[in-house]
């Protein structure tokens, strides 16, 4: 079972796990994302950024509000953005600034942990879904009695995107700005990727890539995190992956990084 496949089929378990989510919305099967309005703006133009979690990239469903996003980092052409405008629209959340200067363009936001249980007859088929491994799984159901499992979890969600030239402020594409699980790219060519666990990178780990009209890619980093694949046909793209911490002790929380990148070949 592909990774997507574990996220979708999740959200038959039950009312529990269906409220798993940045959003209230099924976290699992509903991967959150930004992505601009435009993948190429004009200067002087108003730039709309767009946070939604859906079943189906890249239809938008659900937004968070303001408060669920302590983590919010805007570049454009080497400068900070500052002055960011919010709104909460019926399918997503709006960031919006004028674009004063052209160059490439990055945005980044992180949600809040979220905490919660899962009922013990539910666990194995939830621990099965995040890919915890069997020595794991062994563990937390060789404790006493039947208890529930703990969880948390945060999605954290990058865009790429320009303003009139791409040239320009490129740098901030190959930079870590610190979300816990992120996409960066590789200067080595543009249809490459780095997975990065808290700035470091992550080698064989599982890579969706979603783009509406191509079959889903699925991959493995390499021993340097990378992914690359090739981009004809290819204009929008979801790239996903999910870092799951088991705890030491089997009582403890089992957290889920989930990490979500939209960009535009067609730029």
């Amino acid at each position: 079972m592909n990774l997507l496949q574990k996220t979708i089929t999740a959200t038959a378990v039950s009312s529990t796990l269906l409220a798993f989510t940045l959003l209230a919305a099924p976290a699992l099967a509903h991967p959150t994302f930004l992505e601009p309005e435009k993948f190429n703006s004009a200067v002087g133009e108003q730039v709309n950024l767009m946070l939604s979690t859906s079943l189906g990239y890249p239809t938008m469903e659900n937004g968070p509000s303001l408060d669920r996003i302590p983590f919010i980092h805007v570049m454009a052409n080497g400068q900070k953005i500052e002055n960011l405008a919010f709104a909460k629209k019926e399918t997503h959340m709006s960031t919006s600034f004028t674009a004063d200067n052209a160059g490439f363009a990055m945005a980044a936001m992180s949600s809040k942990r979220r905490f919660g249980e899962i009922k013990p007859e539910e666990a194995d088929y939830y621990l099965n879904a995040i890919g915890v491994s069997d020595e794991a799984k062994a563990a937390f159901f060789a404790q006493e009695g039947t208890p529930a499992l703990n969880r948390s979890f945060n999605k954290h969600t990058k865009t790429f995107f320009c303003v009139e030239t791409c040239d320009g402020g490129k740098e901030a594409a190959y930079v870590a700005v610190g979300q816990d699980l992120e996409f960066v790219a590789s200067n080595e060519a543009a249809n490459r990727f780095v997975l990065l666990l808290n700035g470091a990178p992550v080698a064989d780990h599982a890579v969706t890539v979603v783009s509406p009209g191509s079959d889903d890619l699925e991959l493995n980093t390499n021993q340097n995190g990378v992914i690359d694949f090739d981009t004809s046909g290819m204009k929008s793209v979801m790239i996903i992956s999910v870092w799951v911490t088991v705890p030491e002790e089997a009582s403890g929380v089992y957290q889920s990084d989930y990490a979500t990148l939209t960009v535009n070949f067609s730029n």
